[in-house]
């Protein structure tokens, strides 16, 4: 088979009806995702009444309200089924996110938030349970193509948001939050036409009070994964690049080049064509984790170049500024494809298969700690400490890469030689 021949099928999607429908909900739901990330925040702050300061404060403690539920609500769908738990979360999303057009005040803020963080949470970890379940023997290729639909939507949502800030007005505003709740119940609604997905652990059962420990002690298996834990933990920092562009970026060009203002307002929007169109393209020989590992490996230097040239455009005239930006973005475009695809597929590899959901818990809150803090070190070192800022978290990100790497090499030895073999192909 040619390689535009398997590129072609990669890009029809998959043939099994199970993992179709998991497909059309993910692109469902990332559309009212990129809506609300795009002018969630501009909705509590110009048709809500808050000021920044509060309308930030309110997000980030109610976001950490929610921290650490992802694991409980993994595990719970690792040993009840993952299609109803995924379901109860976006129906839990849904009515955090209508509630908002009724928030009044910092604390109602608060409430909201950290039901919407609960149920985020939940879905992420119950969905990774799923996709372990459904991924079948073509894992790889499954989660890459859902990677390439997540930005798909993304896309389409950054468009609407797009609309509704150059409208700017009420109307407009609700209507951001009220299609971020039909989506969360549209993808619920497509899920439910899923057959009931069997539990991957089953309940520790076990006769006698001596037993009760020891199935205690099994049943944590992600907290107790010491490889895993490092791939969160450096998986978490290389994650910090997700802050670049949003929103240390749009603040960069607007402050610090001669670059056309309309560049800041365009950059999301941009980059998340780039990385949607070179997704399954740029990652097709992820074949397991070595593979997965490389390119993560791979994406470092690529962002040390990119935010080399995004600093450069520092100083230069306004037609040299835009040029640096531009290939600065896709650039960077290109690495995240790599860091995002290397992640998610080793955040599955490394993890036990029949606790997926338990492990994408895990995962995920390692992340959710990156994300509390990155704004403010993104912003730090990008904005307040100007150039050399940007190659020192260029740095970071690319040294985290490598570990990562590191970690799967270690991982892989440990493994039996039947599990390693895919691994060393």
């Amino acid at each position: 088979m040619s390689r535009m021949t398997k590129l072609r099928t990669t890009l029809r999607g998959p043939e099994e009806p199970r993992q179709r429908l998991l497909a059309v909900a993910t692109v469902v739901n990332t559309i009212g995702m990129g809506i609300f990330l795009s002018a969630g925040t501009i909705f509590l702050i110009r048709s809500a009444g808050f000021t920044p300061t509060e309308a930030g404060i309110g997000l980030t403690v109610g976001s950490l309200c929610g921290f650490g539920a992802g694991v409980v609500i993994g595990d719970w769908a690792d040993r009840r089924g993952s299609r109803e738990v995924v379901i109860g979360s976006m129906l839990l999303e849904a009515a955090a996110s209508i509630s908002l057009l009724f928030v009044n005040s910092l604390w109602s803020l608060i409430v909201v938030a950290a039901a919407a963080a609960v149920g985020r949470a939940g879905t992420v970890s119950a969905r990774g349970a799923m996709i372990g379940v459904l991924a079948g023997d073509k894992g790889a290729q499954y989660r890459t193509y859902l990677r390439a639909v997540t930005n798909v939507g993304l896309a389409i949502g950054t468009i609407g948001a797009a609309v509704v800030l150059a409208f700017d007005t009420r109307p407009a505003y609700v209507s951001v939050i009220v299609t971020d709740t039909v989506t969360f119940l549209l993808a619920a609604a497509i899920l439910t036409r899923l057959p009931h997905i069997p539990p991957t652990r089953a309940e520790k059962k076990e006769e006698g009070d001596g037993a009760e420990p020891a199935a205690k002690e099994r049943r944590w298996v992600a907290l107790r994964d010491l490889p895993y834990l490092a791939l969160t933990a450096t998986s978490s920092i290389t994650s910090l690049q997700y802050f670049v562009l949003v929103p240390a970026l749009p603040v960069w060009i607007v402050m610090h080049t001669e670059a056309p203002r309309w560049m800041a307002a365009i950059v999301l929007f941009f980059e998340s064509i780039l990385v949607a169109a070179t997704q399954v393209p740029a990652t097709r020989s992820i074949t397991g984790p070595r593979s997965a590992a490389r390119l993560l490996a791979l994406s470092g230097p690529v962002f040390l170049v990119s935010w080399v040239l995004i600093a450069l455009a520092s100083g230069p005239s306004a037609g040299v500024a835009l040029t640096l930006l531009i290939v600065g973005v896709v650039l960077h475009a290109l690495a995240e494809v790599w860091q995002a695809a290397g992640t998610f597929e080793l955040s599955f590899a490394l993890a036990k298969p029949e606790a997926q959901g338990q492990y994408q818990g895990v995962m995920g809150l390692g992340h959710g700690l990156a994300e509390a803090v990155a704004p403010i070190v993104v912003i730090s070192m990008c904005i307040n400490w100007g150039k050399p800022g940007w190659i020192v978290l260029a740095l970071v990100v690319m040294a985290g890469g490598f570990v990562c790497a590191f970690i799967e090499r270690v991982w892989s030895r440990s493994q039996p030689v039947a599990e390693a073999a895919p691994s060393a192909a």
